[in-house]
């Protein structure tokens, strides 16, 4: 499997370079050329977020909380990619040359901030990527007898950095798009089995729907927390588990890098569609197989004359394991371990790249290697000369006029030179650059790739030291790691809301997010440790993660955190003192930002900009608003429409202590479609997961190819409106 996900990488790589020439760039690793199109975005999210627990824990919850259960499930984890489709969309408007969301925050707010947030997003994403190979890596060895830990965390390792390493993100994205129609494919394999075909003597979902609800609604079996029927939906215990899973996985979304990277290699249009679509997709996973398997094992339970499971097996995730091998035999084994490693292949290099992309731009960068120490706002580190925006003053000889790589006719012919060389393989040592602009910038650019690179090796091989002790640990010592996790949630959820708010809201203030994050840090941990005690209960791991002391904490942390920003960013200004926005210049010299913009702001003719081709000159924050006006409502309404519908709405509806027959019937028929029909293309989320990349990958092969031989040269881009140069205005004005 790491061999074929390391020849689709390389391979939709090779491609793309020989459509565009575009070359293997520092940032083109980490946002994959920024136009990445919505439908891989879709595959992209829905794949990061389907995690062991996806596929493992999600039936247990039907178990614990009955037929409600995989719903708030769903919903409750997958509503917030729904939601951070907005903030991401103002993150683009902001900071379009961001190549991870720590960067705005340094440019806007300083360092003190920036350390305090990249703090949390390393932990979040240590957290994630230690969670997710240590279930797997316990998942394995359960499956294969007598596997080492040490080296089944090896072989994940080889299976997460092989593609990763070679592809960077724009390959990530790719395997992410096979994963997503694999993932589809093999869950319908489940769901049909369940729905239309079971082994004699069993009674099917759909071929006996009389049977399999007398079975279910006679059954002695309760659920494990909430105590009542498996066909129950919405009782207190189960409104409890929904809400806290919401606010729960706000923290785990908003400061995780892994996230931002789907927003930070596309533009925002497709940023809103895909994140948007990429929460749907995943609900429709993670409802309609945890709803099937969960009342399928509740079915074979209750026919059966003991337990099938413990309550102890229950919570460690073996249910689907335990129906996949009774309904499939060992066939089912093999398809859950497929299943099982295409979560972990998306997830971790996910985390990968975002760990990786966190060391280079923002450790490494701004406090290490800068290109210009000590540089000044307004001063370009090319020429080291100051910008300016008066027109006339381009004819300044101190005023800088530098263009970028793009529109450089020696660096075209550098890269023309450097190409055959490559091509003809005669020499190991590349031709040296030419162009006195850009040669200096350009080799600084190639070291910080090769130290990228050793990052994303080095990430992925430190993972093997520290999931294996992590692993031994725990089974030493008889933890459940994932309830650790779970407490972490408190701690991320006093960052959130304030790394929201320095996105959202221009009044914020340094001190009003440092102040809201260590307030909402140190209340969330009082208020859970208060509920703890006042449960009257010895104080255990089990107790200290019920719903109860981790909606608690979670709810407290969050409401200081936002209370205490607002109210110190607030009194430290006044309404017309609104920051400005230093986003917009964080500007790849080599490869703006603007470039990718070009098609968007040139189809409404009453956009204007500079007529200037330095690197520097791009559009305000106005034009980029106007332009993307009708986007910013889309990201708004939809969100929030959807989260009133489903968290509120489609769950009162439904509520009842014990559903009906026709009530069962009509569930079980909507989580059919949404799973089985929408891996036939009808339903919409799915269609653009699976389909929308094969025909926008389509599109961009002949677009490139019309491209190439309408322009040619290095770049091959069409420009619908060629922008006068700099000594055309010089000697105009003259």
């Amino acid at each position: 499997m790491a061999v074929i996900a390391c020849f689709i990488s390389l391979g939709f790589g090779k491609i793309q370079g020989k459509l565009y020439n575009l070359p293997t760039t520092l940032d083109s690793t980490f946002d994959a050329g920024g136009k990445i199109k919505s439908g891989l975005i879709i595959a992209n999210t829905m794949c990061q977020r389907t995690t062991m627990t996806t596929l493992l824990g999600s039936s247990a919850m039907v178990i614990q909380y009955g037929i409600s259960g995989s719903y708030w499930y769903a919903v409750g984890g997958g509503i917030q990619l729904v939601l951070f489709a907005y903030l991401t969309f103002a993150m683009k408007l902001r900071a379009p040359g961001a190549k991870t969301a720590l960067q705005y925050i340094k440019t806007q707010y300083g360092t003190d901030v920036h350390f305090l947030f990249m703090a949390y997003f390393l932990f979040c994403n240590f957290v994630i990527f230690a969670g997710l190979l240590v279930d797997a890596t316990n998942t394995i060895n359960e499956f294969v007898q007598d596997l080492m830990p040490e080296f089944s965390s090896m072989l994940l390792a080889l299976l997460i950095g092989g593609y990763t390493i070679i592809g960077g993100l724009g390959g990530t994205f790719y395997v992410s798009f096979t994963n997503s129609a694999i993932l589809f494919f093999m869950i319908v394999f489940f769901q049909f089995t369940i729905h239309v075909y079971l082994p004699q003597g069993y009674s099917t979902i759909m071929g006996n729907q009389t049977q399999f609800y007398n079975v279910l609604a006679c059954s002695e079996n309760r659920t494990l927390i909430s105590n009542n029927s498996i066909l129950s939906f919405g009782s207190n215990e189960e409104w409890k588990f929904g809400f806290s899973n919401f606010f729960f996985f706000f923290g785990y979304t908003v400061l995780d890098q892994g996230a931002w990277q789907g927003s930070i290699a596309s533009k925002p249009r497709s940023g809103v569609l895909g994140f948007i679509g990429g929460g749907l997709s995943w609900m429709a996973i993670s409802m309609g197989l945890a709803t099937s398997v969960g009342l399928v094992f509740a079915y074979l339970d209750a026919i059966q004359p003991s337990q099938i499971l413990s309550e102890y097996d229950i919570n460690r995730g073996l249910i689907l394991p335990v129906v996949a091998q009774e309904l499939l035999g060992t066939t089912g084994i093999y398809v859950l371990l497929i299943l099982i490693l295409m979560a972990v292949m998306s997830t971790g290099s996910s985390q990968v790249i975002a760990i990786a992309s966190i060391i280079v731009y923002d450790i490494y960068i701004p406090y290490f290697q800068p290109y210009a120490k000590d540089l000044q706002d307004g001063i370009c580190e090319l020429c080291n000369k100051g910008f300016s925006d008066v027109f006339g003053e381009f004819l300044h000889e101190d005023t800088c006029r530098c263009v970028s790589m793009l529109n450089c006719e020696v660096c075209r012919k550098d890269d023309k030179i450097r190409r055959k060389a490559a091509e003809a393989k005669e020499t190991l040592v590349m031709p040296h650059y030419t162009c006195n602009i850009h040669k200096d910038y350009r080799v600084y650019q190639e070291t910080l790739l090769k130290f990228a690179n050793w990052c994303v090796v080095l990430t992925t091989i430190a993972s093997v030291p520290v999931i294996w002790p992590l692993t031994s640990i725990a089974n030493a010592y008889n933890l459940d790691l994932v309830r650790i996790f779970l407490v972490c949630g408190i701690f991320l959820n006093s960052g959130w809301m304030p790394m929201a708010l320095a996105v959202l809201w221009r009044r914020s203030t340094s001190m009003g997010l440092i102040s809201g994050c260590i307030s909402g840090l140190f209340v969330g941990v009082f208020t859970w440790f208060l509920v703890n005690i006042s449960e009257g209960e010895e104080i255990t791991l089990v107790t200290s993660t019920a719903i109860d002391p981790l909606l608690a904490g979670n709810i407290s942390s969050l409401v200081t955190s936002l209370l205490v920003t607002l109210a110190v960013s607030a009194a430290a200004t006044r309404k017309d003192e609104a920051r400005t926005d230093k986003g917009l210049k964080i500007i790849n010299p080599l490869t703006p930002w603007v470039e990718a913009y070009k098609n968007d702001l040139y189809k409404d003719r009453n956009t204007d900009m500079d007529a200037s081709e330095r690197y520097i000159d791009t559009p305000s924050k106005e034009v980029l608003n106007n332009v993307y006006k009708n986007w910013r409502a889309i990201a708004l309404v939809v969100p929030l429409g959807l989260t009133i519908l489903m968290m509120i709405v489609v769950p009162l509806a439904m509520q009842t202590q014990v559903m009906s027959y026709s009530q069962l019937s009509a569930w079980m028929i909507v989580s059919f479609i949404w799973t089985i029909l929408g891996m036939q293309f009808i339903q919409i989320s799915t269609v653009l997961a699976v389909i929308l990349p094969l025909v926008q990958f389509v599109g961009e092969v002949v677009e490139g190819r019309s491209d190439n031989k309408e322009v040619g040269g290095m770049w091959g881009q069409k420009k619908r409106v060629r922008m006068k140069s700099i000594d055309t205005i010089a000697s105009t004005l003259s």
